[in-house]
């Protein structure tokens, strides 16, 4: 049927109709995906669970397997968390991209202040430091790095919550 009631000509016309822009629900706006108390509980508990994952594999990174790309993909993967349990409203409010925006300024200081000690673009030193032990300067370009990794990852995530479906 048209909108003025007459039957319509082409079923491909009445399918199109109902599914115009203008009928598609938001994810924010659909409460069908966070308010399971189940999925709010389980966010709840893994959430900060698998940030921590995501730190400890950071602080590993200098001398074994991970690092900051692979601890910002799983602090990524907590926010996703976050947005399926909660929805994307309080994420929203704030701007991912900036995150991404400091992490490459501070790779890019992390290999520059070496360029400025007279060394190679990102030489790496050791600085021992007594309560924590040996500090490679590497850590701050893994700290970049991570933080480009979430906050990117976040802004597809939380973009994509609020695209129309």
């Amino acid at each position: 049927m048209t909108p003025e009631g007459r039957p319509s000509d082409s079923p491909r016309k009445a399918a199109r109709s109902l599914d115009s822009p203008a009928r598609a629900p938001r994810f924010a706006e659909d409460s069908s995906a966070h308010d399971s108390p189940v999925l709010r509980m389980v966010t709840r508990i893994a959430t900060p669970l698998a940030l921590a994952v995501s730190l400890i594999i950071f602080w590993q990174g200098h001398n074994h397997p991970g690092g900051g790309f692979i601890a910002g993909v799983m602090a990524a993967a907590a926010g996703a968390m976050y947005l399926l349990g909660f929805g994307a409203e309080r994420a929203a409010r704030f701007a991912w991209w900036r995150v991404a925006v400091v992490g490459v300024l501070i790779a890019y200081a992390s290999g520059t202040a070496a360029l400025i000690a007279g060394k190679p673009f990102l030489y790496q030193t050791v600085f021992h430091v007594p309560v924590i032990g040996h500090l490679p300067s590497t850590v701050f370009f893994d700290g970049g790095i991570y933080l480009i990794v979430v906050g990117t990852l976040m802004t597809i995530f939380v973009e994509l919550a609020r695209e129309r479906l």
